[in-house]
């Protein structure tokens, strides 16, 4: 019965976070693997961050067109096909490293492909599923699962690594998306099961068209795309780089350092909820959107500014550790404050330009995760790299207050 029991809308965001923590898994994998591969293969950190950033090509490829794709054919066979395939690249990543470096980037790529889809079509699940009461806290789950499938491979990765080698990792992990696959194949109807009136989408064949002009021109909507360019050029750099920094910085091992990035990923799975628990309740008690939104993502950005500041003065491993730990719950709060609003922009096409925004996203990690091999080199540290974060998120803090909207542009 609607409203009351189980749902038949918990099984699916049940299962869809499961795949997004698998997402995540096979994802950060490589941050770790990368260590012992580095030194295996001969690589430069120029080569390790071509390695680390090739995935994101992917990644922004089927970002852009997975929220379209979603918005055309429903979100529960594209996530379906999405976690499917980037689980066998995952498989075959140890395969593809051994025949050549060439094949190991391809690899890396259809990885990001795959990935690429499953959060587009993971919005479109929520707003298709999920009544409007219960959105900001669901893609706070959906953001948190990221964050507990990081701490999940950074708890037993690294010692998997040590005891097994760098391939067992890769089998383990993709095998598990296939298991997946076979649940929510029988679990999820094709259709949304609508919880009340407030059925997420209407009919696909009603739509109106995709709004191009609105996607590629509004102020409003390159407001969010420019939060999800700095929100994701810090979150996976971070994710890409950060155990490589507790090694290279600290001298810490694998094991350790995996056990050191844990903390950050915590609080960023803790405060994504909060944040998005919060914002919900505030839109109940009567809040209006822009407001909450711009309250929420403002100080996201201001926290992780503030804690790049003072990151390189860190006097210890444990130090370093709590401080990324601030930067990361700042990320989590600005991304569950920008993000409901491409619904609340496009109500029609929302997955479409959450698609756009998280290509965005990955354009500016394309770029600063490769960028910080060629860094490295030249510099020997990280510092530079923490005080850019500071600069970007203080001028996206002051871009989203001064111009950001929550309200439907699809009218005019």
């Amino acid at each position: 019965t609607p409203g009351r029991g189980w749902h038949k809308r918990y099984t699916m965001i049940s299962l869809m976070i499961v795949a997004l923590l698998l997402c995540y898994i096979d994802r950060i994998i490589v941050s770790l693997a990368a260590i012992e591969m580095q030194t295996e293969f001969g690589w430069t950190d120029s080569e390790k961050g071509l390695v680390l950033s090739t995935f994101f090509l992917g990644y922004l490829v089927m970002q852009t067109l997975g929220g379209l794709v979603a918005n055309r054919f429903g979100g529960r066979n594209i996530f379906m096909y999405a976690v499917l395939l980037w689980s066998l690249f995952t498989v075959l990543t140890p395969a593809a490293a051994y025949f050549s470096f060439g094949l190991l980037l391809f690899a890396r790529f259809m990885l990001g492909l795959g990935e690429g889809a499953s959060f587009p079509s993971a919005y479109n699940l929520i707003h298709g599923w999920m009544p409007r009461r219960e959105r900001a806290r669901s893609i706070g789950g959906m953001n948190a699962a990221s964050a507990v499938g990081t701490v999940g491979t950074l708890l037993v990765a690294g010692k998997m690594i040590e005891e097994f080698g760098w391939p067992s990792v890769f089998y383990l992990f993709g095998a598990m998306g296939f298991i997946w696959g076979l649940a929510w194949w029988r679990k999820v109807p094709s259709d949304p099961v609508p919880p009340d009136d407030e059925s997420g989408h209407e009919d696909p064949g009603k739509k109106p068209p995709v709004p191009w002009r609105l996607l590629l021109t509004h102020p409003a909507v390159w407001i969010v795309y420019i939060a999800s360019i700095c929100a994701g050029g810090i979150s996976f750099t971070m994710a890409s780089w950060l155990p490589s920094y507790f090694v290279d910085t600290f001298g810490l091992t694998i094991t350790l350092a995996g056990l050191y990035s844990i903390l950050p990923w915590i609080s960023v799975a803790v405060f994504t909820v909060a944040a998005g628990a919060y914002a919900d309740k505030r839109i109940e008690a009567g809040e209006t959107p822009i407001r909450i939104r711009k309250r929420v993502t403002v100080s996201g950005f201001a926290i992780t500014a503030l804690s790049c500041v003072v990151l390189p003065f860190a006097p210890s491993a444990l130090a370093a550790a709590g401080i990324v730990a601030l930067m990361f719950a700042g990320v989590g709060i600005a991304v569950n404050g920008y993000s409901p609003t491409a619904a609340e922009l496009l109500p029609h096409h929302g997955e479409v330009m959450y698609g756009f925004a998280a290509a965005a996203g990955s354009v500016a990690a394309l770029v600063i995760v490769a960028g910080t091999g060629v860094l490295l080199e030249r510099t020997g540290s990280y510092d530079a790299l923490y005080f850019a974060i500071a600069v970007m998120s203080t001028l996206t803090a002051l871009v989203y207050f001064f111009f950001a909207r929550a309200d439907s542009i699809e009218a005019g």
